[in-house]
């Protein structure tokens, strides 16, 4: 009887061991992993976001980290890659977004898009060094926590915006080595 038990105890303890374990796959929001594999795709997967997998944790991922008591994503950095494409809408649905670093992509265009707006957490843009283009978005005066805006060295055109002087809390902003005109509001 000893013998049995023991066998059936060697057997669940076997079948136990051998389940998929929780990963810390688990770790990272569904929705924000989502929403990483959607830029992924836009930015014609490149290989800097090769290891960026549905079935991995993405707080693991390069170029990404995660706040350790949400899990969710902060930060989104891509800098001196070959990546192509447009500014990818889709980040502006990483709700929990502070900072946003994008730097020497030569082949990043388009425009900043307007679903940064959704990006209440923002406290950090830096996008230079890229072929953005168009104007100075006004819109980015409704990102109240912005402290940082580095948009140098793209093809921006056109004025500064004056709304930008709402931003109470900015205490950076850099636009310069684009083709900007007008005056520089007070």
């Amino acid at each position: 009887m000893k013998t049995s038990m023991l066998s059936m105890f060697s057997l669940s303890l076997f079948l136990l061991l051998s389940l998929p374990s929780p990963s810390l796959s688990t770790r990272c929001n569904p929705n924000d992993r989502k929403v990483l594999l959607q830029i992924k795709q836009s930015l014609k997967n490149p290989t800097l976001l090769a290891a960026w997998k549905p079935n991995s944790d993405c707080c693991d991922w390069k170029e990404v980290i995660c706040d350790p008591s949400t899990n969710r994503i902060t930060t989104l950095q891509f800098t001196s890659a070959n990546i192509s494409g447009q500014f990818p809408p889709a980040v502006g649905y990483l709700p929990y977004l502070e900072v946003i670093i994008i730097r020497s992509l030569s082949n990043l265009t388009g425009y900043l898009p307007l679903t940064l707006t959704k990006l209440s957490h923002l406290r950090f843009i830096s996008n230079t060094k890229t072929n953005i283009f168009g104007p100075v978005p006004s819109f980015l005066s409704q990102l109240k926590n912005l402290t940082y805006i580095n948009l140098s060295e793209n093809q921006l055109t056109g004025s500064i915006p004056p709304s930008l002087a709402k931003l109470t809390k900015l205490t950076v902003i850099h636009l310069d080595r684009n083709k900007l005109t007008g005056k520089i509001p007070n």
